[in-house]
């Protein structure tokens, strides 16, 4: 996996993966239900905080806040990968086959499918200006792309949990004040 645009000195990211050829795998139930159970274990294994998120068709967005700088390397290894291997076991089960090579086609000698883009992104959040803007961006996303009229109307964002205290589709760790 390829790093770009990473800041060592902040504990708190904005984190972007996209699907391989931006296929919308994410748009079914079950492979955002793996996303969401990996983020609830992941978030508990290193002791970070998700403060928000939204999951797209092809892409997720989210404000982790690490207890450790450091952590985030292995933090985003391991949900990364565990993440991959599931929706790997999902897409052969499936997928019909014209779909399934596209992963095929991508993968490298360790796997028989490649899931993730190559490329995940991790850019630091130094301040509050910017973690509004990252934060707005992530709620608005679903409306930019024409998925839906309101950002409210999208189940699979952090709005809810913020303008609507709906907190039945991911729990997160709220900030402060937005």
């Amino acid at each position: 996996m390829k790093w770009k645009n990473l800041i060592s000195d902040t504990n708190t990211y904005f984190i972007t993966a996209t699907i391989t050829e931006w296929k919308p795998i994410l748009m079914y139930d079950h492979p955002r239900k793996i996303l969401l159970d990996d983020l609830n274990f992941y978030r508990s294994k290193y002791g970070c905080h998700i403060q928000a998120y939204v999951i797209m068709p092809e892409h997720y967005h989210l404000i982790v806040k690490y207890a450790e700088p450091e952590h985030l390397h292995g933090w985003l290894r391991d949900f990364q990968s565990h993440t991959s291997n599931e929706l790997a076991k999902w897409i052969k089960e499936t997928l019909v086959d014209t779909e399934l090579s596209v992963f095929e086609q991508h993968a490298n000698g360790k796997s028989e499918l490649c899931v993730w883009k190559e490329q995940a992104r991790a850019l630091g959040i130094t301040t509050t200006a910017t973690l509004r803007t990252k934060v707005d961006y992530i709620h608005s996303n679903p409306v930019k792309r024409g998925l839906v009229n309101q950002p409210q109307d999208w189940l699979w964002s952090s709005w809810r949990n913020y303008y609507l205290e709906d907190d039945s589709i991911f729990l997160i760790d709220k900030l402060d004040a937005l």
